[in-house]
């Protein structure tokens, strides 16, 4: 099929799903069926360093080198990685576990709370606000994109058992962390989005073009609520461990 062409590059789309450079033709892994995409370091040094994992890939960046895990969780064997900040940066890490194999994928970080909110409160995102640009190379032009409702049940599903309080939300991701002024976080309130971060919609649309199950648990580290002072709390810091192990419980679900 033709190219979408429009006066705006970002809006341009082509439907043809094969590109000239595809991850198959940089790696040759075979990851487990299950994937838990991480926001994190520390924390996943921990965890390798404290039960058996194996490493099955290496993703090699620019700027750093991406191990890919695989462990078992309830008897399930998952792999895991972290993943770096930005939609396009980790769309690439999906990506790299589709071709190896991965076909249910959770995502586990840290947001901003544009709502009252106590910090490492948990929001489990049912769409998300295109306001970035991953997203614009997988799906056609649209304000949001809607995340599938099985990995979002598998994850309420977690967090109840364990007792904990969540909320669905929609999300706004952004491509500009110094660009939330004042009267944009007003507008995004006002439109009913309750989290900020930058990875969500460009993670949606690609597991939607490629045809895999996604679903992301985010939870709040700084707070944007007060426009007239950010408050930067503990950055989420207290939280990360909880999250991922969550993440893990949760895709063992689907």
């Amino acid at each position: 099929m033709p190219i979408f062409k429009n006066e705006i590059p970002i809006l341009e789309f082509d439907t043809e799903q094969s590109a000239v450079i595809m991850p198959e033709n940089c790696y040759d892994y075979h990851f487990p069926h299950k994937a838990v995409m991480l926001f994190m370091e520390p924390e996943i040094d921990d965890f390798v360093a404290e039960n058996e994992c194996e490493v099955v890939g290496k993703f090699e960046t620019v700027t750093k080198e991406f191990v890919v895990y695989k462990t078992k969780i309830n008897n399930v064997d998952i792999a895991f990685v972290q993943t770096p900040l930005g939609g396009a940066g980790a769309v690439q890490i999906m990506e790299q576990l589709i071709a190896g194999g991965a076909q249910e994928i959770i995502a586990a970080g840290c947001c901003g709370a544009l709502v009252e909110d106590t910090e490492g409160s948990f929001f489990i995102p049912t769409a998300a606000l295109r306001q970035e640009g991953t997203s614009y190379h997988y799906l056609p032009p649209s304000r949001e994109v809607e995340l599938n409702r099985k990995p979002i049940n598998a994850i309420c599903k977690v967090l109840e058992n364990a007792g904990l309080n969540y909320t669905l939300c929609k999300t706004w991701t952004t491509d500009a962390f110094y660009r939330e002024t004042k009267e944009m976080v007003q507008y995004r309130k006002s439109e009913g989005y309750s989290v900020v971060e930058m990875e969500c919609a460009s993670l949606a649309a690609c597991a939607k073009m490629r045809g895999i199950l996604f679903g992301q648990l985010l939870f709040t580290a700084d707070s944007l609520t007060n426009v007239d002072a950010h408050d930067i709390r503990n950055w989420g810091n207290d939280f990360f461990a909880a999250a991922m192990k969550l993440a893990m419980e949760a895709i063992t679900e689907l």
